[in-house]
């Protein structure tokens, strides 16, 4: 079945450049005079089409390049449009409950942690403050008992 696919991929990658070159060789601008002049008198079908869409039409090839390998894309990987739960593993409501608890007890304990951290280092900082102030205030009293 790969096989197949890959085929019709290369059969259709093959076409499309094919087709690609046959409209970029084929479209060429005229070059008399005359034809330029009927061309503005009388806007050409194309030209309308473009006013109404507002968009260059025919669409350039690098736009045909785009267009075919989307298309090719959204064939080979068509969208996943269910979006029910899926119970792959065979998992009821209640194991799936357990788990989320353990992981709010497993999150309470690694925040708990972080947050004793935190305040082990604020109180080693606020002693150190604490020190230095007491020191200084003993140094300006001894300064002012002489």
């Amino acid at each position: 079945m790969n096989e197949s696919r890959r085929i019709r991929f290369g059969f259709s990658f093959l076409f499309f450049f094919i087709l690609i070159i046959l409209i970029s060789c084929g479209i060429s601008p005229v070059s008399s005079d005359e034809g330029v002049a009927r061309k503005e008198e009388n806007p050409s079908l194309l030209k309308i089409i473009s006013g109404i869409f507002g968009k260059e039409f025919p669409p350039s090839s690098w736009e045909l390049i785009q267009g075919a390998m989307q298309k090719i894309q959204m064939k080979l990987y068509p969208p996943n449009l269910d979006f029910r739960s899926s119970n792959k593993d065979g998992e009821e409501g209640e194991e799936k409950g357990e788990k989320v608890k353990e992981a709010a007890t497993r999150s309470l304990e690694v925040s708990k942690e972080a947050i004793e951290d935190s305040a082990k280092l604020a109180g080693g900082v606020v002693g150190e403050v604490v020190h230095k102030t007491a020191e200084k205030v003993t140094k300006q009293t001894s300064h002012d008992e002489l």
